[in-house]
């Protein structure tokens, strides 16, 4: 049996394993990263066309590393916001109190990974497992070892990133809370006449929101944008088996004020909704980063940047700790991660979920409520710098 030693072995080539990896191997330690897909061999061009929202503090991140400016080239900014409930009369709006700045940027999940596929590839610090099939996690004196039938890798540390269906989680049988929505989601890229002028809205229906997200112009120079719809399982079932010109039809009905006139619907994708947050984000030796650690709702399109935010805490404790010598893998390194990463998720989580149910509640108090809501926030210039700044991650 092949074994590999390594100072620290990340499980979850998805976004967060990867954007972690090159993050890590500046700090010039072993990695390996290693996935159950053979994730070298996807088409970029064709894998996970979903978007995603990067917010100004994961940018600032993002740059840290030398990421951003690699990826700035397929962004759109979001330069305003607009939150409306039910009614166009009863609307929020968001824009940075920094002229010079921008509330997030909307980037294709698959840009994101080629870029970082590109880097790591080439970077002689990070070792690469294709199709890994993790069988068994052990602890081997002061080492974590990790192993498939022909391959054990020793580490100081496993990382966790391996996603919502976390294999390391179900090994060492680390407990975790999960909330099933009876909702789905639908992703929509497509072209349209009007100018979005950078702008995304949100639009609070009766069983769900529906986000319109900002992209680049396409290649024809057409502008872009995609849409998060979110509904009734059944109802996004249908809409799935609908053909683009019909689809095109209903979902022009709901955003034609806002986007003009649907050219072309490019792709369409659906998922089930759900969120989840482990009891504890550590265990000896490992600790969990991303999906493998919490999900929330879509609501507020901060998924990847509560992500991103691991990253950055788990990167900054093991600098910490390698810069005084000490193990990286020790309880005290990964307690002090689970203690900076976990009350930030928790409260993503429970605001998100607590957000779905406020918007999607048609009682006549909540209503009532949310619309005395808008007017105060509207109002109240230091709320809404607040809750600008909290959604940009900053």
């Amino acid at each position: 049996m092949k074994e590999i030693r390594s100072d620290i072995v990340i499980v979850g080539a998805g976004l967060t394993g990867l954007t972690l990896a090159h993050g890590l191997s500046r700090l010039n330690i072993k990695i390996t990263l290693l996935d159950k897909f053979d994730f070298l061999n996807i088409k970029s061009d064709t894998y996970d066309l979903r978007t995603t929202a990067i917010s100004e503090g994961s940018k600032q991140f993002l740059e840290k590393i030398g990421l951003w400016n690699l990826l700035k080239k397929y962004t759109e900014p979001i330069k305003e916001i607009n939150v409306l409930d039910r009614k166009s009369s009863k609307f929020l709006y968001f824009s940075n109190k920094n002229k010079n700045k921008n509330l997030g940027y909307i980037i294709r999940n698959n840009l994101i990974k080629k870029t970082l596929l590109n880097l790591i590839k080439k970077n002689k610090n990070i070792k690469l497992l294709n199709t890994f099939d993790l069988k068994k996690i052990e602890y081997k004196e002061e080492a974590v070892l990790c192993s498939s039938r022909a391959i054990k890798i020793y580490s100081k540390l496993l990382i966790a990133a391996d996603g919502k269906r976390s294999k390391v989680r179900d090994l060492l049988e680390t407990p975790f809370y999960e909330k099933h929505y009876k909702q789905k989601a639908i992703v929509i890229n497509f072209d349209h006449s009007m100018d979005h002028m950078s702008k995304a809205y949100e639009l609070f229906f009766h069983n769900g929101p529906l986000a319109i997200l900002p992209m680049k112009k396409n290649k024809n120079n057409l502008f872009s944008s995609t849409v998060i719809w979110t509904e009734k399982k059944d109802l996004i079932d249908s809409l799935n088996k609908l053909e683009h010109n019909f689809l095109l039809k209903i979902l022009e009905e709901k955003i034609f004020k806002f986007v003009g006139r649907i050219e072309k619907i490019k792709d369409v994708q659906s998922f089930n909704l759900s969120a989840h947050i482990n009891s504890t984000f550590f265990e000896k030796r490992v600790v969990y980063v991303g999906d493998s650690a919490h999900s929330i709702h879509p609501t507020a399109g901060q998924g990847w940047n509560v992500g991103v935010r691991d990253v950055k805490k788990c990167i900054n404790v093991i600098d910490k700790n390698l810069f005084l010598g000490l193990d990286i893998g020790s309880f005290s390194v990964c307690k002090k991660y689970n203690d900076e990463a976990y009350y930030d998720a928790y409260s993503l989580f429970e605001i998100t979920d607590k957000l779905n149910t406020v918007f999607a509640n048609d009682n006549f108090l909540v209503a009532a409520i949310r619309k005395k809501g808008f007017k105060i926030i509207n109002n109240k210039k230091f709320l809404k710098n607040f809750i600008t700044d909290f959604a940009m991650g900053t």
